[in-house]
């Protein structure tokens, strides 16, 4: 259906960008992994769980529509992969260990700038992350209220990830997470895919929601 295209459209770039940012840290091209010098990386496993979450974002806004086959074997996939990471990592922040996660793809040394400990991402974009795998688990439950969850989830992801790109414009750490020993900050293109992914759920959502206006007429 054209009025998928965009919300899939979306999940596609989060999928590509996140890539890309994995690609630079392969590579070590500091460019990709955090725009300017002075702004704090996107995190390899941060990467890695927007490659999961764009694929997350496409397989929901599949599932809506007749040919959801492939959607629904790929669709518990990444969202449970998602949920093991992210999980794993708010788990380990909150208990303060170190579990070695965020340094198995790639290392990030001692001492980058806003990083509590290095590769591990903040404890929003855990959060964040967290908020589009239940998006995906309630997917997969076909609720009948399902259409509201998205909106619901969607603009939350969205005001979060805004919150910290508005305090990119204003300088202000606090806004994009960073707590000194608690937090690492969260990187500006991090912020930005969180808005996207946050949008085509709502897209999603909407779009239900007018289908089951129109049932109901």
């Amino acid at each position: 259906m054209r009025s998928y295209r965009i919300p899939e459209g979306l999940a596609i770039l989060v999928s590509m960008v996140g890539a890309i940012v994995m690609i630079g840290w392969i590579f070590d091209v500091e460019i990709l992994k955090s725009i300017l010098p002075v702004w704090v990386t996107m995190k390899a496993t941060t990467a890695i769980a927007f490659i999961l979450s764009g694929v997350t974002v496409y397989c929901i806004a599949r599932s809506q529509q007749k040919s959801s086959s492939v959607a629904s074997v790929i669709l518990p996939i990444t969202t449970m992969v998602i949920l093991l990471l992210m999980v794993t990592h708010l788990s380990a922040s909150c208990l303060g260990l170190r579990l070695g996660l965020s340094r198995l793809f790639v290392r990030e040394p001692e001492g980058a700038m806003m990083s509590v400990i290095p590769g591990r991402p903040s404890v929003a974009t855990m959060s964040e992350f967290i908020l589009i795998a239940i998006a995906g688990v309630l997917t997969m439950l076909k609720l009948a209220n399902l259409k509201k969850w998205l909106l619901f989830l969607g603009w939350l992801v969205v005001l979060i990830g805004a919150v910290a790109v508005t305090g990119y414009i204003l300088r202000a750490p606090a806004l994009y997470y960073y707590i000194e020993d608690i937090s690492t900050a969260m990187a500006f293109h991090t912020s930005i895919l969180f808005v996207l992914t946050g949008i085509s759920l709502i897209l999603v959502g909407k779009q239900e929601l007018n289908q089951g206006e129109r049932i109901c007429q």
